[in-house]
């Protein structure tokens, strides 16, 4: 770090003790703590780091000098790739939410290859560079243990399956709770307002209702170790399942003035293409780095 250099932590990344996001001159980097030595190093030594990033599904990073904000507990310093533009899930359209919820899976069914897992599936940890839905926390994995359920299954629920459900199968409008409820939309709340059909779908039936019902009955209960273990292959059926029920959900038709925008609107063909005319001499004045299509 220079002497002139300008150091400021991300209020944000106080809630992961495996490491700290800062930035020197506006330039992002994430110190990798002492604590989360070995799944780092067995994440990086596996391969599972290589895979992910070329297979386009992890941002990359490379390794730095030591400049920490607190080096006690420090191991590694590493620089990620900037993400340009920073987007939100409650800001997504529902494809861009099931994008993100088939990477997230498709994250962890790689993730198992390699004897490590997911720690967290929160939809906050993806963004979109080039169009495609990448994982931007580097640090959300952990060494795979045999027989443990997966830790992140309820937040995958909460963060992508419960909001694609209730946007599918009740109102498009719903994916706006995530505004709401930053840490995904609660099991029961979503539960509570799907459609009574839901009911008799298996997966929905798993994965929301009986879900938020194990939810309520366990809250006040302490958890034993080593209680509802899993098998390696009864995880991957789990993933591959939510996987499929993902697939299957689209979004709910209705009505809008927005649907069929060309063929009702009052433009003409001279119109359209004054509009045309006009959004492009705007890009050319301005040269924007980027634009995002509202």
């Amino acid at each position: 770090m220079t002497k002139n250099s300008e150091e400021q932590r991300d209020g944000g990344s106080f809630r992961d003790p495996s490491g700290t996001v800062y930035y020197l001159d506006g330039v992002p980097f994430r110190q990798v703590n002492l604590c989360y030595k070995n799944h780092f190093d067995q994440f990086i030594s596996s391969g599972l780091y290589r895979d992910l990033v070329d297979a386009g599904l992890l941002i990359a990073h490379e390794d730095v000098e030591p400049s920490s904000t607190l080096p006690s507990i420090a191991y590694r310093i590493i620089k990620p790739q900037p993400v340009a533009f920073i987007s939100y899930p409650y800001e997504w359209s529902f494809s861009q939410l099931k994008d993100c919820a088939l990477a997230t899976l498709a994250i962890q069914k790689r993730a198992l290859k390699y004897d490590m897992t997911l720690k967290d599936a929160s939809a906050f940890n993806m963004q979109f560079v080039g169009g495609r839905p990448i994982l931007i926390d580097t640090l959300s994995f952990e060494r795979y243990q045999e027989g443990r359920p997966w830790v992140a299954y309820r937040q995958f629920c909460q963060h992508f399956l419960a909001p694609l459900a209730l946007m599918s199968r009740r109102d498009i409008r719903l994916g706006q709770f995530l505004r709401v409820y930053i840490d995904g939309i609660p099991l029961d709340l979503a539960s509570s307002l799907l459609p009574r059909r839901t009911w008799w779908s298996f997966s929905l039936l798993a994965h929301i209702h009986l879900h938020a019902r194990s939810q309520k009955r366990y809250s006040d209960r302490a958890v034993k170790p080593g209680t509802g273990s899993v098998s390696k292959r009864s995880l991957q059926g789990l993933i591959d399942n939510l996987e499929s029920v993902v697939q299957k959900l689209t979004p709910r038709s209705k009505d809008s003035v927005w649907a069929d925008y060309y063929e009702n609107t009052n433009y003409d063909a001279a119109a359209l293409s004054h509009k045309k005319e006009l959004v492009a001499e705007f890009i050319e004045r301005t040269h924007p780095a980027q634009v995002w299509d509202l």
